[in-house]
């Protein structure tokens, strides 16, 4: 396995670096990484161009993830073999490479979450972001829907529409089946940052529980 790993950042820079920091601490294969930054402000760009030793795309805009993991996967090796997709609010665990190499065992396993499945409980048709899919699906042509997120039903997301799109090409997916990542974000309903994030996804807070998301 060689795994060629793209990093979406946006702001946030603290979260950022604790992701590439446990990236490389726990990568135990062969890969390439690539941060693509969706016009983060100037703080994060600076330290992306004169402390971060790896590949890099810095793009005008934000363009939210699905155009941003595209150009990613796009900048992979000719002989990488796996596509990786990490967002910047996750960090890595230990033992995560070994977890998704068992995932891929089955040769129509064609897409794997790195989160399980009681992590991943209100997601019951696609993997989440973080994931990783067959080099082979992207040559088949398979891709992220590019739509900035409020340009999506409520409650959707790119990811929303990368599963099923590995089922049509006639691959299943599934989740790792221990914990690989950990969450670094907050999900603050009082921080800016989610205010714009789920409002751009049409979630409002949760009648129930106003500390979980909900979908409007």
């Amino acid at each position: 396995m060689k795994l060629h790993t793209c990093i979406i950042s946006y702001n946030r820079l603290q979260l950022t670096k604790q992701v590439i920091q446990s990236y490389l601490a726990t990568i135990s294969v062969p890969f390439t990484l690539v941060v693509v930054d969706n016009a983060s402000e100037s703080s994060t760009q600076e330290w992306l161009l004169t402390e971060y030793d790896y590949g890099l795309c810095l793009l005008g805009e934000n363009r939210y993830p699905g155009f941003a993991c595209n150009i990613g996967w796009g900048m992979a090796p000719a002989d990488a073999d796996f596509l990786h997709r990490a967002d910047n609010d996750f960090k890595f665990l230990p033992g995560w490479c070994e977890q998704i190499k068992e995932r891929f065992r089955r040769q129509k396993v064609g897409q794997v979450g790195l989160r399980t499945d009681e992590e991943e409980v209100f997601a019951r048709w696609n993997v989440g972001g973080n994931c990783v899919i067959r080099r082979s699906l992207w040559d088949k042509g398979l891709r992220y829907d590019e739509r900035p997120w409020y340009k999506f039903p409520p409650g959707y997301s790119e990811d929303s529409f990368l599963s099923p799109a590995v089922e049509e090409l006639g691959y299943t997916w599934t989740r790792v089946k221990k914990p690989c990542i950990e969450t670094l974000a907050s999900g603050d309903w009082n921080d800016s940052y989610y205010q714009r994030s789920y409002g751009d996804r049409g979630i409002v807070p949760d009648p129930g529980d106003p500390s979980r998301p909900g979908t409007s």
